[in-house]
This record gives structure tokens, sequence and C-alpha cells, in this order.
């Protein structure tokens, strides 16, 4: 965030204006204009915004942000999934998916873990080692 205000400093009004409408649209031109650079400065130059260096990482960094605010959390996955989960209109199938679902993440399964090589042991010992396994 930091970044994004240095930059936004570093930029003129329309500059910061054509660089946040680009990066929602991905239209250098259309954005321009928007900005309120003349139309025929748009048709001939949008290109040369954007590669203008402070208007570029402007954009990036822009996009980075926007990227980063439509992931969702694992806290707010776990939280639509219980909603179905728990949500009696749904069905059965989808409600037994999303507990699933809701067990992967929470580690709730038990993991397969195969040994390579030779393993030697009396039976009780061996009864030994599984039980202490399992505890962990």
């Amino acid at each position: 965030m930091r970044k994004i205000k240095k930059l936004n400093e570093k930029l003129n009004l329309r500059q910061r204006k054509f660089a946040e409408l680009y990066a929602q649209s991905g239209k250098a031109a259309e954005s321009a204009r928007r900005a309120g650079y003349s139309e025929r400065f748009a048709a001939q130059n949008a290109d040369k915004l954007l590669k203008n260096t402070n208007i570029s990482e402007y954009i990036k960094e822009i996009s980075d942000s926007l990227k980063n605010e439509r992931i969702m959390t694992v806290k707010d996955r776990q939280i639509v999934l219980s909603d179905i989960a728990g949500n009696n209109n749904e069905t059965p199938a989808d409600r037994i998916r999303a507990i699933d679902t809701l067990n992967k993440m929470t580690g709730e399964y038990l993991q397969r873990v195969e040994l390579d090589g030779t393993l030697t042991a009396e039976a009780s010992k061996l009864d030994d080692l599984i039980r202490q396994m399992s505890d962990e």
C-alpha cells in the first residue's frame, strides 16, 4: 500500500486517473479519454502513457492490489463451506462435499505414509510404534 501511495505522488491527476481506469478495463485509448485527455491525444499517444515507467508501475501495483482483494482467505472459505454444510436447503450431496472439503482443509483425515526400506521389529514393538504414531 505504501508503494502505491509513493507512486501516486509521482503522477499528476490525469495520469493517476488513466492508470486506475486502465487497471480496470485494459483499454488504453478509452482510459485516456475518460481520464481527461483529448480525443486526438488518446488515439495517438495512449501507448506512450503505458510506456511511462511511473504509470506502468502504478498500474501494476493497482492490479496486484485488486487481485489480492479478490482472493478469499482460508477463514472466508471455511465460512462459506460451513454455511453450505449447515444449510438444510442445500442438497445432501453438496452438504457432504462441503463437510469433506472442510475436513481436508483442517486436517481431519489421517494421512497415508509410505516407508521405503526394510522394517524389522518384534510384533509387540511394532504395536508400540503404531500407537506412538497415532498419538502424534
